[in-house]
């Protein structure tokens, strides 16, 4: 089956797959008129592109796990019948790309379309609207005209937020993504929004993210946590998009290894991948350092290869906003061991000096010269902690207090820990 690949609006090239098998070739016209590539694994040329490359670049765009199951049972398809569901979700993912079966036209996701508005989501609209997700993943029932879709294995919606308050997806570009809250983790909208407003006071690059009320079908009111794409711009009719690559897209790496532990990137591959197509790369390399200490602090133990992506820009890349960001370490349930193993340590109560000496060599990072920033740094995150913590249970009190305090505990503690590797 041949799908139909555009680039900022523009067709690019032909993407084919048979029997699970992968190639891609840009058009002549493409390759003639010099355009961007689409990944840095894909130099515009005039030769096909396999399998290796060409499936983990697509298949890491699609939704993972349970919810890729269930997306497949509503199209009526397999779970690995990736023609029909990059046909059906292809439309708004993430990065400048969109995929079909048939050719694109101006209609479809284009700036032209974006003066057509839709009226804003009452709360109890929105609440009927994150409950339809559970069951229908992007609203994507079959013969829906909708097509949009986000990686990862979380509920989410991409949803466009204007002044008068939160659309549905309709043909406009999507600006923003929301999440609705999780039956099995508590307070995880909470959570989420609280590590990354602590994140930006401490001065690490996220996007922006609020709280939005809704009401579910038992009359009650919860928030949602809404989250700008970062990889859109502008606003109104003006919203434009911006390409980005995740780790394993670069590395040409599926999203079923996306963790270490499953073949997946670690911190050696990161920062090998930054140094090598990010400029200036210094500056990038102590953002992804501050990164790195922040979820060790904060207890994110999942930060994998797919959370952290890298934005095309004037023909280099640049390190795209940190998101994804919660503390993980308080639920159970989930795995306490580190996504990313910190030289070879796997969880907090392993983080030593060997350890450090061993990240130092895996790396090429000496953070032990970076001490004093680092401390400060970590001072700085506890600092914003602290604020932060208090401005949301204001907001939300009183159910966070028990959030609040679970977290708090783990901050300090593992603040103390971390600080530790740089103060001896």
């Amino acid at each position: 089956m041949d799908m139909h690949v555009s680039f900022f609006a523009q067709p690019c090239g032909v993407l084919s797959i048979e029997d699970e098998r992968f190639t891609f070739r840009y058009l002549d016209e493409y390759v003639a008129s010099a355009g961007q590539p689409i990944s840095v694994c894909m130099p515009v040329r005039d030769q096909i592109y396999t399998d290796r490359v060409v499936f983990p670049f697509f298949e890491n765009l699609l939704p993972e796990g349970e919810i890729r199951t269930l997306l497949a049972a509503r199209l009526k398809t397999s779970d690995n019948s990736f023609a029909r569901l990059l046909d059906a979700t292809g439309g708004d993912v993430a990065g400048a790309l969109s995929i079909s079966a048939a050719p694109f036209t101006e209609s479809i996701h284009t700036k032209t379309a974006a003066h057509i508005e839709t009226p804003p989501l009452s709360k109890e609209a929105l609440g009927q609207l994150l409950q339809l997700i559970e069951t229908t993943p992007f609203l994507s029932a079959p013969g829906s005209p909708l097509r949009l879709s986000l990686a990862g294995v979380q509920r989410k919606l991409p949803i466009i937020l204007a002044d008068s308050g939160i659309c549905a997806p309709d043909s406009r570009l999507s600006t923003h993504i929301v999440k609705p809250p999780s039956p099995r983790f508590a307070d995880l909208v909470e959570n989420e929004y609280l590590c990354m407003r602590t994140a930006r006071r401490a001065g690490i690059n996220v996007p922006d993210v609020t709280l939005v009320p809704f009401v579910n079908s038992g009359g009650e009111e919860y928030d949602c946590y809404v989250v700008r794409r970062y990889d859109r711009r502008g606003a109104g009719p003006d919203v434009e998009r911006v390409h980005q690559e995740d780790l394993c897209q670069i590395l040409s790496i599926p999203s079923s290894r996306k963790y270490v532990g499953d073949g997946g990137p670690g911190f050696p591959e990161l920062f090998a991948s930054t140094r090598q197509y990010t400029r200036p790369a210094a500056i990038y390399q102590n953002e992804l350092i501050r990164r790195m200490l922040f979820n060790q602090v904060i207890g994110n133990n999942d930060a994998h290869g797919k959370n952290f992506s890298f934005l095309h820009s004037g023909g280099n890349l640049t390190l795209a906003p940190a998101y994804d960001l919660m503390c993980t370490a308080i639920y159970a349930d989930l795995n306490q061991e580190f996504a990313m193993p910190f030289g070879g340590a796997i969880r907090m109560s392993e983080l030593n000096d060997k350890a450090v000496e061993q990240f130092s060599k895996d790396t090429g990072i000496a953070l032990r010269r970076q001490s004093r920033e680092l401390i400060h740094f970590l001072d700085k995150l506890l600092e914003a902690f602290a604020v932060e913590a208090d401005l949301l249970e204001r907001e939300c009190y009183p159910q966070t207090t028990t959030l609040i305090a679970e977290m708090d505990r783990l901050v300090r503690h593992n603040h103390g820990r971390v600080k530790a590797l740089f103060t001896q």
